[in-house]
């Protein structure tokens, strides 16, 4: 088992060594590792295990001069890692350095994190050529929550109590989980506190020392948890851990739902700027960057697919009706950026059919 008093210490060291990365995240990180929980955070995980993630992000925040940035440092102040939901804000706060990292290899300049006031705040001014261009930053988050921070919780639980050194475990949704998915979906605001504390009551190391002597000893039995919504089975790969779960009959439909309303949500803000703060008559764009779609999640590579599929009618037909909503909240033109391809480029969303 990791020593808890060690852990603060070899993080730091491994942090130390990334300069732009220790500065910015560096402060959140040391408050996240030493809460209950700190296993959950895939940074912390990242680190301690010298996945190279931490120099990736290294390269992203040199690659988006970050310092050069009017009010950056507003950027990161809200990052608290004992803030129940730091390990799902950190990466809204990559968004909004990824955001900047495209803009500058997109011609833009004068850079400028907003400073939010007593309204909702977009995140960035900036310019290309003689547009004045409004932009907010969003990291789309899986649609699947739950299996998500199953995944996390697990992943984090075999590093702490180095468990499982002889097979590795696999958690699948199960018939119950489908025949609740969409309400979990819906409620996600809701419910994803009260579902996160349910698993962390249940999924604890003493429960992953008794799963791992009931493997040994029954190689085929599986284990139901989370009230039945997973079951928990043996794989060969030592220390590993997998979570699967299936795909939504209607997985195109509703992934355009999400990308629809997180479109909304950040244009509300660009539209709220809009009208506290005359712009006289310089051209104005709204620009909406999402991180987080990319193929790694399936039913984002699946929505591109349908898109580009002879019978794809009713999907862009659904794209048309978000641009109309679009266009029509914030009353100027409107880019999506989003994630496509392996690696992942980012590129503006196609709003009327392609070829």
């Amino acid at each position: 088992m990791i020593v808890k008093d060690c852990i603060e210490d070899e993080l730091l060291q491994k942090i130390k060594q990334q300069q732009l990365f220790s500065r910015y995240f560096g402060p959140s990180l040391r408050q996240r590792v030493n809460t209950c929980h700190w296993f959950e955070n895939r940074f912390i995980r990242a680190a301690l295990r010298d996945t190279g993630w931490i120099e990736k992000h290294e390269r992203l925040l040199r690659e988006a001069d970050i310092a050069t940035v009017d009010n950056s440092d507003e950027i990161f102040s809200g990052l608290d890692g004992h803030d129940p939901d730091y390990d799902l804000k950190i990466f809204d706060v990559l968004a909004e350095v990824r955001l900047i990292r495209w803009a500058r290899d997109n011609g833009y300049s004068n850079i400028e994190k907003l400073v939010p006031g007593t309204q909702s705040t977009p995140d960035f001014l900036m310019r290309n050529g003689e547009i004045l261009t409004i932009a907010e930053a969003k990291h789309f988050r899986e649609r699947d929550f739950l299996p998500e921070f199953v995944e996390d919780r697990l992943i984090g639980l075999v590093l702490k109590t180095r468990c499982l050194n002889q097979f590795g475990i696999f958690a699948h949704t199960t018939q119950k989980y489908d025949q609740e998915r969409e309400k979990l979906l819906r409620t996600r605001l809701e419910s994803e506190h009260q579902y996160r504390d349910s698993v962390r009551e249940e999924l604890t190391e003493e429960w992953l020392k008794r799963l791992e002597v009931s493997l040994a000893e029954h190689p085929e039995h599986e284990t139901e948890i989370v009230n039945g919504l997973f079951v928990v089975s043996r794989s060969e790969a030592p220390y590993d851990v997998g979570v699967g779960w299936g795909l939504s009959t209607h997985g195109v439909e509703l992934m355009l739902e999400k990308l629809g309303g997180n479109l909304m949500k950040a244009l509300q803000q660009i539209r709220t700027f809009i009208d506290g703060n005359p712009l006289g008559k310089v051209p104005i764009k709204a620009l909406v960057f999402l991180s987080g779609t990319d193929p790694t999640r399936i039913e984002w590579d699946d929505m591109w697919q349908a898109l580009y599929e002879a019978d794809s009618g009713t999907s862009w037909e659904q794209v048309e009706r978000i641009h109309k909503e679009a266009s029509q909240l914030v009353g100027v033109p409107v880019q999506l950026i989003v994630g496509k391809g392996s690696p992942v480029r980012y590129v503006s969303f196609p709003w009327t059919r392609q070829g």
